[in-house]
């Protein structure tokens, strides 16, 4: 499966092909028992991984194909939990949210209110989920998710945009 990513990574998708790359398949869709506490941070760790491929890939995946490929179809709450406690941890350490590669199948490129939620709830974000203000942060995330993962791990070599908070407003 490594080198089908690979061969992914050097070729520009677009048209068909970016849908069928952005809903298709996990790079490594290990599954995981998210039932039992102790899986919890493995799961963690997991959808961290999964995420860090595609956003190596420059590209989205859905929250259903994550919750499909990681732990069954109808976990989708499971994998919320996770992602709420990465952007936990990733605004605690300064980092951009890796949970911006995750978003919602109805709306493509754009996460589910609950993201916006979240981020609002952290200081990150000040609009409503449905409005302008909303593709924009999520837009700005990420950039800079990808940005920070690039596939030589390296980034572009540009500085990233500010993480405005809501006294920086």
């Amino acid at each position: 499966m490594t080198d089908a990513f690979e061969h992914d990574i050097g070729r520009t998708v677009s048209g068909s092909d970016l849908q069928h790359h952005v809903v298709g398949p996990l790079v490594s869709a290990n599954r995981l028992d998210a039932g039992a506490p102790a899986n919890a941070n493995a799961l963690k760790a997991r959808l961290r991984e999964e995420l860090l491929l595609q956003a190596q890939a420059r590209l989205p995946i859905t929250y259903a194909r994550l919750a499909e490929c990681m732990v069954g179809s109808d976990a989708t709450g499971v994998i919320r939990d996770a992602l709420e406690q990465l952007m936990d941890d990733d605004a605690g350490e300064g980092q951009p949210l890796l949970a911006a590669v995750a978003v919602k199948a109805l709306e493509p490129g754009l996460p589910a209110p609950w993201f916006f939620r979240k981020a609002e709830n952290m200081g990150l974000f000040d609009g409503d989920p449905a409005d302008l203000e909303a593709y924009a942060f999520h837009a700005r995330e990420f950039y800079r998710a990808i940005h920070l993962h690039s596939v030589n791990g390296q980034g572009s070599g540009t500085a990233f945009p500010p993480v405005l908070h809501h006294a920086d407003r």
